[in-house]
């Protein structure tokens, strides 16, 4: 069994600080032989005490037992008093409610993550003299894409199209204008789809650029439906017009036709538009095939005016094309339930009350220094005793730590964050240095409440999931010590600041190269994959015996001080757990750890601590621990 939790010598609720039965304050750790005392039989501790002072024959030894209890006794009337009076601590749902809220919670994650991985994809596709093994590939590997997405996704419904262009003098067909619509038959030799593109003849394309700007055009007449949508653009020669090419410009056409552009007048930024904001396409992925469609790209990124709408790869051989897909599509899906999590299911493109965004670290001297209040949860020194507060539904305890001053930047430095703003913040407490911190808020949907939006629930729900995910690590470090290459997991540990009427989560500024690792949704990052985090997550649901999971890790590598290793410092991570209604809406429940377990390979680490292997077999990426 779990030992009692330790008070630590901070102020409790009633403000004032708790003093141990010697008249010190309480410390942080107490007797292990005292144990026994604190956990009797289930009796009325009155009756005990009241015979127990009866019998004359009692040792000091079950005095002091006595007065312990009486203490224990008087403290916990005191924790239900301030509950009364301050209540920082309670849940962020009705124990009355749970039942019926859960319900409802669990069918709303159900329908989001259906309607989360609905995925519509497109392919344009070049379709002159030089572009036929292109084309076929697509044909040959469009079932093999959708069994690649459907193993993170199993129920992802997918539909797929193409659309073709050649240049403008080329004889046009009427399968050429409409290609083949977005469509679920495409499995199979006499699939819609499959039918389709096998009818399609790469040839023609006189000169070295081509018609793109039709095949954009073909590609917003689709029928797109799904929340996902991606289109996958594949080719082998720029647009026509000196803008998108460095071609020589030739008297005999040669190389393009018509350098000063489009023959039709079309502009690339209003084509761009139209996909980007009426059809609402997700992510636009143009595969290279050679360095002539480089100028190109750029021209369309700097035209789209949305930094990583459109994403860009070179492939020297195409068989590595629907491996990519596959990962876009992931990606794609992870992405929005990633997103849909938090914002709620029923908000389709949210947008929020717009911030100015300053990156730099402002003029202090120009910034009031105001008056705050700090509360942070207790520090559990047993991590059983709390995985067991949180199988009971029950609230961790909340201390109020010493007032300290604070000046806040008036403008976030980033505009990055999903759900809220960060703001460079420096705190003054107690004579000690002068502290680099940033505080969040959380962004406000246009037509919201901003009293629901800032309500204390919400930052004291955040503030649990980061110490939560902080105990879980300090354990994990303590288990992994001894294993050579894994790396130490360190999370930042959040407060709740009160500054006049506005709430804040608090904590450190983490200096370094930002990394998202994982998210709530199975998304891993193959490019900086991280072999501790990935054993980590996986850990945390063993450990927990599958009640929670700390996942969608995120932040810097830093010197850890320790012969030149490095370790993770991360926050803003999301717990999901079997009690949906605690740990923010980021919590998906049992479907959390299904996304997880989906995508997730065991590694070597997995291995060494013993955990149980995921179906998708064993990686060798990553760590090989000693």
């Amino acid at each position: 069994m779990a030992g009692p939790i330790v008070e630590s010598p901070r102020r409790s609720f009633s403000g004032k600080k708790t003093r141990s039965s010697t008249g010190g304050e309480s410390s942080r750790v107490r007797m292990a032989s005292d144990a026994h005392a604190y956990f009797m039989p289930p009796r009325p501790i009155g009756s005990f005490i009241g015979s127990a002072r009866s019998n004359s024959s009692l040792t000091s030894r079950t005095h002091l037992v006595i007065q312990e209890i009486e203490r224990l006794k008087s403290e916990n009337e005191k924790l239900k008093r301030a509950s009364g009076q301050f209540d920082l601590q309670r849940l962020p749902y009705s124990v009355e409610q749970h039942a019926a809220d859960t319900k409802a919670r669990r069918e709303e994650i159900k329908v989001m993550i259906m309607k989360a991985q609905e995925l519509d994809l497109a392919f344009l596709l070049d379709a002159t003299a030089s572009m036929q093994d292109s084309i076929d590939m697509v044909k040959d590997k469009v079932a093999a894409m959708s069994a690649g997405i459907s193993q993170a996704y199993p129920e992802c419904t997918l539909r797929v199209a193409f659309v073709i262009y050649r240049d403008y003098d080329d004889p046009s067909t009427d399968l050429d204008a409409k290609g083949c619509n977005l469509t679920s038959d495409f499995d199979g030799g006499q699939s819609t789809f499959i039918r389709a593109l096998s009818r399609v003849r790469a040839k023609g394309g006189g000169d070295a650029a081509e018609d793109v700007f039709t095949g954009l055009q073909r590609i917003a007449n689709l029928d797109w439906q799904a929340r996902n949508r991606l289109l996958v653009h594949i080719c082998d020669a720029p647009c026509h017009g000196t803008q998108f090419h460095d071609f020589p410009v030739e008297k005999n056409g040669e190389w393009d036709n018509y350098p000063q552009g489009d023959k039709y007048g079309r502009n690339i930024h209003t084509l761009l538009m139209q996909l980007r904001e009426h059809c609402q396409i997700t992510h636009y992925y143009f595969c290279h095939l050679n360095d002539g469609t480089k100028k190109m790209m750029q021209e369309f990124k700097k035209a789209a005016g949305e930094p990583g709408w459109i994403e860009e790869a070179h492939f020297r051989d195409i068989n590595g094309i629907p491996q990519k897909v596959v990962t876009m599509s992931r990606s794609t899906i992870s992405r929005t339930l990633s997103n849909l999590s938090g914002i709620g299911s029923h908000v389709h493109g949210t947008n929020f009350i717009p911030e100015n965004v300053i990156p730099h670290r402002p003029n202090w001297a120009t910034i009031a220094l105001l008056n705050g209040q700090q509360y942070k949860h207790r520090w559990y020194h047993f991590l059983d005793g709390l995985m067991q507060k949180i199988a009971n539904r029950e609230a961790l305890e909340v201390e109020e730590m010493d007032s300290l001053q604070v000046q806040i930047a008036t403008h976030p430095f980033s505009a990055e964050g999903t759900m809220r703003w960060p703001y460079h913040a420096a705190v003054i407490q107690h004579g000690q240095p002068v502290r680099n911190m940033v505080v969040k808020r959380f962004k406000v949907p246009f037509g919201h409440n901003i009293r629901q939006v800032h309500s204390k629930e919400r930052y004291l729900g955040q503030m649990e999931v980061q110490t939560v995910a902080a105990h879980m690590a300090h354990e994990f470090n303590n288990r992994t010590s001894g294993l050579r290459g894994v790396k130490k997991v360190e999370f930042t540990l959040v407060s709740t600041l009160q500054v006049g009427s506005k709430i804040y989560n608090m904590e450190k500024f983490l200096e370094g190269n930002w990394i998202r690792y994982s998210n709530n949704a199975g998304y891993v990052n193959t490019a900086d994959y991280a072999a501790t985090l990935q054993a980590f997550t996986h850990w945390t649901h063993e450990r927990s015996n599958g009640l929670l999971m700390v996942t969608d890790l995120q932040g810097v590598m830093q010197p850890s001080g320790n012969g030149g290793r490095y370790m993770f410092w991360l926050c803003d991570p999301s717990i999901h757990c079997t009690d949906v209604m605690r740990f923010t809406r980021t919590n998906l429940g049992d479907a959390g750890f299904k996304l997880f377990f989906c995508s997730h390979k065991c590694n070597d680490i997995c291995r060494h601590l013993g955990l149980k292997a995921s179906d998708n077999g064993y990686s060798t990426v990553g760590t090989q621990v000693g």
